[in-house]
């Protein structure tokens, strides 16, 4: 009886101090400045504008799977598009909440595009990392890409149309 009682504290002492520390992580994203957004942002040192047909303007890429390991830097390219990933949905929460409109389907369309651009490169880097061959990682790099230059197409939209005094310093991030 004391061994069952025992669990049950520790199991609802473990779920409190999980609770408290979600609900700390919750404020702490929201008070979030812009400026602190941004500068989780990783720079486009990894080549990624090289291979984007009109960056943040333009969907679409101009590589093909075979040579897209080596212009995005192979896994630091696709390590920052995992990282901006979600850094670009923060920006967009960040835009809406600061907005008089905004568009929740577009937002949306964000979070699906960040899933894929993360699913893809976990996808890459561990077929990299088990066959230490950029062939069937090149496959996913150019997916995760594709999804990458979609997702800044996006974002640009965004504050182009619902956050237009956040949209020249979303463009100085960039």
């Amino acid at each position: 009886m004391i061994l069952l009682l025992s669990q049950i504290a520790v199991t609802a002492s473990l779920f409190a101090i999980l609770v408290i520390w979600a609900v700390g992580q919750v404020k702490h994203r929201r008070n979030k400045t812009w400026d602190d957004l941004v500068g989780q942002l990783r720079v486009n040192e990894w080549g990624f504008e090289e291979i984007s047909e009109r960056y943040l303007y333009k969907s679409g890429i101009n590589a093909t799977p075979e040579d897209i390991w080596p212009r995005i830097e192979g896994a630091k390219g696709l390590w920052a598009m995992y990282k901006n990933a979600s850094v670009l949905l923060k920006l967009a929460d960040y835009a809406a909440q600061h907005s008089d409109s905004s568009n929740e389907a577009l937002i949306a369309s964000l979070r699906a595009d960040a899933l894929q651009i993360r699913l893809s490169v976990i996808s890459a880097l561990v077929k990299y990392a088990f066959s230490r061959s950029t062939v069937g990682a090149s496959v996913n790099a150019h997916r995760a890409a594709t999804m990458y230059s979609e997702m800044l197409f996006h974002m640009t939209t965004l504050f182009q149309e619902h956050s237009a005094q956040l949209f020249p310093r979303y463009l100085q991030a960039m």
